[in-house]
């Protein structure tokens, strides 16, 4: 039997999300991350050490995928806080 792989900008959005989640508390590198227009935009402010990307069959999906998740996480929590009001 045969493993299903994630595609590169699901793996991304999965590890976006989770990195949002541990570094909830830096609103402003999360914010520029999903507005980063290119890897090397998201990539300078990720922690580098909490994110393993090496061997990723295509960087631009993954880290599209990365910012795409981070703003899923932002957009929930957004959507929690007004609810609560």
């Amino acid at each position: 039997m045969s493993e299903v792989r994630s595609s590169p900008i699901e793996e991304g959005m999965t590890l976006g999300y989770g990195y949002a989640e541990k570094h909830r508390d830096d609103r402003p590198s999360l914010r520029r991350i999903v507005r980063a227009h290119s890897v090397p935009e998201v990539t300078a402010n990720v922690d580098q050490a909490a994110i393993a990307a090496d061997g990723i069959a295509d960087p631009v999906a993954f880290w599209s995928g990365f910012a795409h998740g981070v703003g899923r996480y932002l957009l929930e929590e957004r959507h929690v806080l007004l609810d609560s009001d």
